[in-house]
């Protein structure tokens, strides 16, 4: 739908014939503007267009049989409470024309059909690029269809059957709450290949009752349905219904019904859905049923009420501010008021509206902005990833450049056009200081450091643990005491291995003499091998025991310092195998980082590094680089480095062995302290290395060429 002004074009006053509108055209009234004031629109059958006209404009069209533009201004200024000027009437004939809306002679028309039809031509370069990302395709025109059964739909609307459906959801939601558990596991069980065509059938047909939800509603208000068909995002397969005849309705409430009526349709599925569950045997259609009752109503929400893509939330909003082209005039409000905060032109607005309207629409218009900078950088990275990488690499920088670099392009040519208007302002000033500050910090070699994430702890450290469930006899050792290796530090006794042990011996003492006297009686010789082999077997079994008992004394691993062990910690006290009961740390510091591949070029070993710890209280520390590992690193030395530790390194925790595994390229630094450095536990922090300055432009060339090398490899 298309607004005009009447009071735009030349300001030529010769009196000259009007040329015949197209009688085919037809003039219907519209709802009020934003204003209040009254509009109406002209509809072009042919093309199935509306174009939106003020109250001026009308008066105009409807003494158009005045023959000429001197007699129409005359007519209008004395019949009507509006002055037009020749140059409004030299406009308005201008946009007629231009549209196609004047009557022409054959030759004439298909003349102007074909030049119109041309200007509406895109360059195939720029075709390609929008039929991959979208691209409509009609199916069908459901006119008739709806025509004939718009008496059932209009069944299935009414009051009654709403407040019913409405009335099974409550108590499906009564129903489900009572067996929840089972609810929320339903879809897991089906997931297979029936249950998949069975959801995907589901689907299918919901969103085709969405899309009939706004035909059948369109149909309801008096409109017509052109068309419906599926539409292609990036490939994937969405239904259309062409609703454009809502814009001849006056009444917002009819506009604000159709841009719901999906919506709504797939909520009374979702009721229904609901209901139905409870008493659906267990199968694949329960799973399906399960997810309506769930995520597909919370989905269509999510994507049909936002505002930012023209789905039906965009004309919701459209409808609710009764506002055509909701984009298109917020987009050039907005860039209006960008102009005119940094640089001060002094333009006037391209509309007027009220300080609540305009902040809205900018709000919107910025709002739309970032969602659709997220959007193209999504689907730019989703084409890279979807066809082979040739095409893929090409898909994404054409996304990448058309998408999102080619509308700032534009901008900034306009704000070079512009500036003959720029005036020397307080906007001005402000904009020209901030951006030349922004352009020397990108590309002023001004950074020096190299920061990471780094870990200070022992060098070596051991956890000192119980091996058997046993009582402690003696504590041999305190927490803080410097230890060396073997050195024992607990004494436990286990009552069990005891016993065990003294068993042992008495049944090792009645098995040796029976073995002595089998020896001197011919009688038992024959148990004298049997014997002998109990004997062994009960000598292997006390090594093993005593072998037990001699771990009864928990010694230091290595030497160091004992931490960590607990202050309950006394005799008697029982404590269960593996129970940590404290840590042996080795005297020796060591400084570890982690830093990425981008920055590893301007690391270079002997460089001097400042460890600033997390902990306020503790003072920075100084050393050197000593080592840089060539490869990247496979695994974390520690779990204080990973981000979900509270470390700077993203990484994922192995199933099996437990390892932190690196979700990106960094590489291992070691670096040597020139002091020393008291810890009771590992001291993390960040480290600064001094590094050959670099700018942020370089920086960013580096780190895109980085991916350009590894992503070109086919």
């Amino acid at each position: 739908m298309t607004a005009i002004d009447a009071n735009a074009g030349s300001t030529g006053a010769t009196d000259v014939p009007l040329p015949a509108l197209r009688r085919d055209l037809k003039l219907l009234p519209a709802a009020p503007d934003w204003t209040g004031q009254p509009s109406w629109t002209i509809f072009d059958p042919v093309r199935n267009r509306y174009f939106q006209i003020g109250p001026e404009t009308f008066e105009c069209l409807i003494r158009w049989s005045a023959g000429s533009v001197g007699r129409l201004v005359a007519a209008v200024r004395s019949q009507s409470v509006y002055q037009p000027d020749p140059g409004a009437v030299t406009g308005l004939i201008s946009f007629l024309q231009s549209n196609a809306l004047l009557e022409r002679a054959d030759s004439e028309a298909t003349e102007s059909f074909g030049r119109i039809k041309d200007a509406g031509k895109q360059a195939w370069y720029k075709q390609a690029v929008h039929n991959y990302l979208f691209i409509r395709i009609p199916l069908v025109r459901p006119t008739a269809f709806l025509r004939a059964t718009q008496p059932i739909a209009d069944i299935l609307a009414s009051a009654p059957v709403r407040y019913m459906i409405l009335c099974l959801g409550v108590i499906g939601l009564f129903l489900i709450s009572r067996q929840w558990d089972a609810f929320t596991a339903t879809f897991i069980g089906y997931l297979n290949w029936q249950g998949a065509v069975a959801v995907a059938i589901t689907l299918t047909l919901t969103k085709i009752l969405h899309e009939l939800g706004h035909a059948y509603t369109t149909t309801r208000y008096g409109g017509r349905v052109p068309t419906m068909g599926v539409a292609f995002l990036v490939l994937y397969p969405v239904l259309y219904t062409d609703t454009s005849d809502a814009w001849r309705m006056t009444s917002r409430r009819a506009r604000l019904a159709i841009g719901t009526a999906g919506i709504r349709v797939e909520l009374a599925i979702a009721l229904l859905a609901t209901f139905l569950w409870s008493f659906l045997p267990d199968g694949p259609v329960r799973g399906a049923v399960f997810l309506l009752a769930s995520a597909t109503w919370i989905s269509t929400l999510l994507v049909n009420l936002s505002p930012f893509l023209r789905f039906d939330g965009y004309y919701i909003l459209s409808d609710w501010l009764d506002m055509p082209n909701l984009q298109p005039r917020a987009f050039a409000l907005t860039r209006w008021w960008m102009r005119e905060t940094l640089f001060g032109f002094g333009l006037p607005a391209p509309e007027h509206f009220d300080p609540a309207t305009r902040r809205l629409l900018i709000v919107y218009s910025i709002g739309t902005w970032i969602y659709r900078f997220f959007l193209f950088l999504g689907i730019a990275l989703l084409v890279y990833h979807l066809f082979f990488k040739a095409l893929g690499i090409l898909l994404f920088v054409i996304e990448i450049l058309y998408f999102i670099l080619l509308p700032v392009l534009k901008e900034i040519r306009a704000w070079g056009e512009l500036r003959r208007h720029a005036r020397p302002t307080v906007n001005l000033a402000v904009t020209l200081t901030v951006l030349g500050l922004s352009v020397w910090l990108f590309l002023t070699p001004w950074q020096t450091r190299v920061t990471a994430p780094a870990l200070i702890d022992a060098k070596a450290e051991s956890v000192v643990m119980s091996a058997l469930p046993a009582r402690v006899t003696a504590v041999v050792a305190q927490p803080g005491q410097e230890v060396a290796a073997g050195q024992p530090l607990l004494h436990l006794e286990a009552p069990a291995l005891r016993s065990a042990l003294a068993g042992n011996a008495m049944r090792q003492r009645t098995v040796e003499l029976k073995l002595a006297r089998a020896r001197l009686s011919d009688l038992d010789r024959g148990d004298v091998a049997r014997l002998e082999e109990d004997l062994r077997g009960l000598q292997s079994s006390r090594m093993r025991i005593e072998a037990r008992m001699n771990r009864l004394v928990v010694a230091a691993p290595l030497d160091g310092v004992l931490r960590d062990m607990p202050p309950d910690l006394a005799p008697g006290q029982w404590i269960a195998a593996g129970t940590p009961v404290g840590r042996v740390v080795a005297p020796t510091r060591r400084m570890l980082a982690y830093a990425d591949q981008g920055d590893l070029p301007r690391i270079h070993e002997g460089a001097r590094v400042l460890f600033v710890p997390e902990d306020p209280t503790r003072d920075a520390v100084e050393g050197t680089v000593r080592k840089i590992d060539g490869l990247g690193a496979d695994q974390l030395s520690s779990p204080h480095f990973a981000a979900s530790h509270g470390g700077g390194v993203a990484a994922r925790q192995g199933a099996e062995d437990k390892r932190w595994v690196p979700l990106n390229a960094v590489y291992r630094i070691e670096m040597a302290l020139e002091d020393s450095v008291t810890l009771d536990r590992p001291l993390r922090g960040t480290v600064h290395i001094d590094a050959p300055p670099e700018s942020l432009a370089a920086r960013l060339w580096r780190a895109v060429g980085a991916v350009l090398v590894r992503e070109s490899g086919f």
